[in-house]
């Protein structure tokens, strides 16, 4: 079944890869990671630079099959106002707890070391357990790419 042409197509509408054609495919060379948040074997969802507009990123599926000409897609999000404030705050709240190492230079190059003393991360972990889960099942998707 055809998915509903719309104006705009939120996480939620991308239900699966099929729908992503839907949405504009870019080519990672025109977004720039500013950090990620979550990782396994590479970065699956945090903040990057898409247009000049700081955006959130998201694995959507991942392949299965090593043959396969890519590793994993992703969605592009546009945020509001307060979701970006909010990441802001917690990714500083991070940096100042726990270290650099999550963020991105110009080149797309991580940061390494600069990890604040471990006694100091549980300054940072215990108020993220606190937090309520992010939700962006209903922010615009502007694009995807993959990885």
């Amino acid at each position: 079944m055809e998915m509903e042409t719309r104006g705009v197509l939120t996480l939620v509408d991308i239900t699966d890869p099929g729908s992503l054609h839907n949405v504009p495919r870019i080519d990672s060379s025109e977004i720039r990671l500013l950090w990620h948040s979550g990782y396994w074997d590479g970065p699956r969802s945090g903040m990057l630079l898409y247009r000049a507009e700081e955006c959130w990123f998201e694995v959507i599926a991942e392949s299965e099959d090593d043959a396969e000409e890519w590793n994993r897609r992703f969605v592009v999000l546009r945020l509001s106002a307060e979701q970006r404030a909010e990441e802001l705050r917690w990714h500083e709240l991070f940096r100042e707890k726990v270290g650099l190492h999550t963020d991105y230079d110009a080149q797309g190059q991580r940061s390494v070391g600069s990890l604040q003393p471990r006694e100091r991360w549980n300054e940072f972990y215990d108020a993220y357990r606190q937090r309520s889960p992010r939700d962006f099942s209903d922010n615009e998707v502007l694009a995807w790419f993959e990885w």
